[in-house]
């Protein structure tokens, strides 16, 4: 007797084969849990899936009953990835001040892994010299006081920009309302923008600015989006929804328009039509100038790392 398999047939048989895999994985991951040191409480988890279903529609509710029940710190297992709540003050003054440096790095979801571009900036970078060097470039050019004065009038021109967009879609869509939060976030953007590059990245008759602040957004949003590698690490290399493709493609293209930006401020002070005092001076001058020690942290930061950081900030 002579058996076809049909493509239904061979689908089904993969799935129970990817099952069957991943069940094996599971068994493993327990075993592996149940020999190691001992853990906080929480729930038991349901198999392969572990708590990600327990956690509901709102998450932040039902962590404060499990708070109720297993304590100030709880241990659940989202997917295969193990996963510490702390759920009090005094747990996370116990965690993040006495053990800071062991619990400090951020935990990164696979597309803001992609292109290993994340140890450039300040927000995902690991913690050592490097990070270090850029937390004290932006404690002294972006938060100190001395700043906050001085960048207070660009702040305000800013504001009357916005405003102005405001009162002029209103007058156009006075049926239909106006989208505040794009023009709220657009002028943020216009006030990181002066900050760092001396310039508005958000204009109606600016495309390239524009095409900036539209694909910066996209990539905002897709690195938000729920990745089923983020909780099944085994499948990062399949990437079956194509999220990190995508923040690829985009990424790629905002560091393009970053890099016209920088090229374009390196070939004004070439020919000699842009010179700034200490006081004009904005962050991408101070990054571009900047010289250390080439020991713990480099003599020079280099073109890549400084796309990157003005594309994060």
């Amino acid at each position: 007797m002579e058996i076809h398999l049909t493509s239904e047939m061979f689908l089904w048989t993969a799935v129970a084969v990817a099952a069957a895999i991943l069940v094996l994985i599971h068994m493993r991951s327990q075993r592996k849990a149940a020999t190691t040191s001992r853990i906080p409480p929480g729930p038991p988890g349901w198999p392969i899936l572990g708590n990600i279903l327990d956690l509901g529609f709102k998450p932040h509710k039902t962590l404060v009953d499990l708070k109720t029940r297993y304590g100030p710190l709880v241990w659940l297992r989202l997917g295969s990835v193990n996963t510490l709540v702390v759920c009090s003050g005094e747990a996370a003054m116990e965690m993040f001040k006495y053990h800071d440096h062991s619990t400090c790095n951020r935990h990164l979801n696979e597309t803001m892994k992609v292109g290993g571009t994340y140890n450039a900036t300040i927000t995902l970078g690991e913690y050592g010299p490097y990070w270090r060097m850029l937390r004290r470039l932006s404690v002294a050019e972006l938060f100190s006081r001395k700043r906050i004065i001085d960048t207070a009038p660009l702040r305000r021109r800013c504001v009357d920009k916005l405003i102005k967009w405001i009162d002029d879609e209103a007058k156009e869509q006075s049926e239909h309302g106006v989208e505040l939060a794009r023009y709220v976030f657009a002028s943020a953007f216009n006030v990181m923008g002066n900050i760092m590059l001396s310039r508005d990245l958000v204009d109606p008759k600016s495309g390239k600015g524009n095409e900036f602040f539209n694909l910066t957004s996209e990539l905002t949003a897709i690195t938000g989006k729920p990745n089923l590698a983020d909780f099944f690490p085994v499948l990062r290399w399949f990437d079956p929804q194509g999220l990190k493709k995508h923040t690829e493609e985009k990424k790629n293209q905002v560091l393009d328009i970053v890099d016209s930006f920088i090229e374009g401020r390196r070939r004004q002070d070439i020919e000699g039509k842009q010179s700034r005092n200490e006081e004009q001076k904005d962050l991408l001058d101070v990054l571009m100038e900047f010289e250390g020690n080439g020991k713990d942290e480099p003599a020079k930061i280099s073109d890549r790392n400084l796309n990157i950081f003005i594309l994060v900030s």
